[in-house]
């Protein structure tokens, strides 16, 4: 009987499923949206993994361990509310649900001491000592936080547009790119789910747009409250390397690095999507635990 291994990195916006079997060699792979226990019940959760599972050819019964790393799992009343969907899903696992800040380390700082920093639809940190969260300060989400996050800036350049502040040409643009009318915009902000995920996804706008410099200072002025709110506080900070994940870190990286040289701090690594080193860091136990 083939025995199996799964890790999975969700998001606000997408969760990446790898299959390891039990030489720790991934044999599978598959993409579903993002789960996040603030906003999915466990009911939708499970149907949405059983979607996408239906489409590989492994017996379910044979995972003998789920690693799940999501967005919203930060408390033992949401983890839960996951943990029921997977092992609903695997009903031989061992289900673990850890939140994305731990995703975020293990990715971006393996088992360096520093602090790592999440900046994709969403937006925290938290400092990461001898291979454990030490300490975070609480992000709240994309209405009371999320500096920097793809909410953040998607936020911004709706309001540009609600309010006719774009200019002629970028409006234009605007229009042809996302094809939706203000009433359309204003719909799925306040009546639609996941505003969050919504309003991210306007952050694409901006990466080809960067010659307009206000687009350039709102990307700025984002990862600046980012550090004011998020490293900052920290006490000692500037002696702790930062490891970044996350999509808009990523394509922003040279906006990002002026805005650490700011601060005196030293960016690791920026890493868009943390599957591949999880995968590793899971791959490294497994085989440990073989030998």
């Amino acid at each position: 009987m083939s025995k199996y291994e799964i890790i999975a990195d969700s998001g606000s916006t997408k969760t990446d499923w790898v299959i390891v079997d039990e030489n720790a060699k991934p044999v599978e792979r598959i993409r579903t949206i993002g789960f996040n226990p603030y906003f999915h019940s466990t009911e939708f959760i499970f149907n949405e993994i059983f979607s996408g599972f239906s489409k590989i050819n492994i017996v379910l019964e044979d995972v003998q361990n789920v690693n799940f790393y999501g967005a919203g799992c930060s408390s033992k009343a949401k983890n839960q509310t996951v943990e029921k969907a997977l092992a609903r899903m695997f009903p031989n696992a061992k289900i673990h649900v850890d939140h994305d800040l731990i995703a975020a380390a293990r990715a971006s700082l393996g088992n360096k001491d520093g602090i790592a920093c999440i900046i994709g639809t969403g937006s925290n940190s938290c400092i990461w000592e001898n291979g454990i969260v030490t300490q975070n300060i609480p992000s709240h989400g994309y209405i009371y936080g999320d500096e920097g996050s793809g909410s953040y800036l998607g936020i911004e350049l709706v309001k540009l547009y609600l309010e006719d502040r774009l200019g002629g040409n970028l409006r234009s643009e605007f229009k042809k790119e996302f094809k939706l009318s203000k009433e359309q915009i204003l719909n799925s902000t306040y009546k639609e789910k996941d505003p969050n995920v919504f309003l991210a996804h306007f952050a694409s706008f901006y990466r080809p747009h960067l010659q307009y410099e206000f687009l350039r200072e709102i990307v700025y002025k984002g990862f600046d409250d980012f550090f004011q709110k998020r490293v900052i506080p920290y006490d000692n900070y500037k002696n702790y390397e930062l490891g970044f994940i996350g999509s808009i870190a990523y394509f922003h990286k040279e906006i990002l690095s002026e805005v650490a040289k700011k601060y005196g701090v030293r960016i690791a690594n920026v890493n868009r999507c943390p599957i591949d080193a999880l995968v590793e860091f899971h791959s490294l136990k497994l085989n440990l635990k073989m030998t």
